[in-house]
């Protein structure tokens, strides 16, 4: 179950954190993946981790807010590796600098670069990789996103354009599914990615007694991606503990 050889990923903002962890289980399950992140370092790290282990991956380093970037990076993974079948739509940021900032303290440029990168990101790549899957009868797109949207003060911006993401995959299943596409989102409870002060005390809001992890992001990720999961449209999974 949950094959994936043959399959090619591109996972967003995974130079580390939960992507690089969706990334690499996407690799272990058979998948050829592009390890997208702003920095080319981090990207080429992950990339090479993977391939350190048997798989195959290669670094896609690029500005996934911006359109033009994003369809020119496509393009050449395209051309190594084919077109995408799996896209994990991943890149996000609570706010500059992982610090929560209440809405009236928010800067105009800084709300704009929220929206950007946590919403706009998504559109650019989702339109790119449409075309193919289509054509291919088959594709997947997976929205991370968080247990923000429920609200909470600091993550004003951040939690609508996640809820924006689950509202968006909720529309897209029912425009692609007839050619074979579903459309799903990740919502995540908190990560121990995070910062240290975030995580101090955290456990113990968690039944579970802990925290996440991105193996926890990982897992959901590869069911989504799976031809298992063909008949889960529009759904939200919440992995939260």
């Amino acid at each position: 179950m949950f094959d994936l050889t043959g399959k090619v990923a591109l996972v967003t903002g995974a130079g580390r954190g939960i992507g690089a962890g969706i990334a690499k289980a996407l690799a272990n399950q058979g998948a050829k993946v592009a390890v997208n992140d702003y920095f080319e370092d981090r990207a080429i790290y992950t990339a090479a981790e993977i391939n350190d282990i048997g798989g195959q991956a290669i670094a896609a380093a690029y500005d996934a807010t911006d359109k033009e970037a994003t369809e020119a990076a496509i393009t050449n993974m395209e051309n190594s590796f084919g077109s995408v079948d799996i896209l994990v739509n991943n890149v996000g940021v609570l706010a500059q600098g992982m610090v929560p900032v209440h809405f009236l303290e928010t800067s105009d440029e800084h709300r704009d670069a929220l929206v950007d990168l946590n919403f706009y990101g998504m559109l650019h790549s989702t339109r790119r990789v449409l075309e193919a899957m289509r054509e291919k009868k088959w594709g997947r797109i997976i929205w991370i996103s968080s247990q923000a949207v429920e609200g909470h003060a600091g993550s004003t911006i951040y939690g609508a354009m996640k809820g924006a993401g689950e509202a968006f995959m909720r529309s897209l299943c029912q425009e692609v599914a007839a050619d074979g596409i579903t459309a799903n989102s990740i919502s995540l409870g908190l990560i121990n990615t995070v910062p240290e002060e975030w995580r101090k005390g955290a456990e113990k809001n968690y039944i579970t007694g802990r925290i996440g992890t991105p193996e926890d992001a990982a897992a959901a990720a590869v069911y989504l991606a799976s031809k298992e999961a063909s008949w889960v449209l529009g759904h939200t999974l919440v992995v939260s503990g």
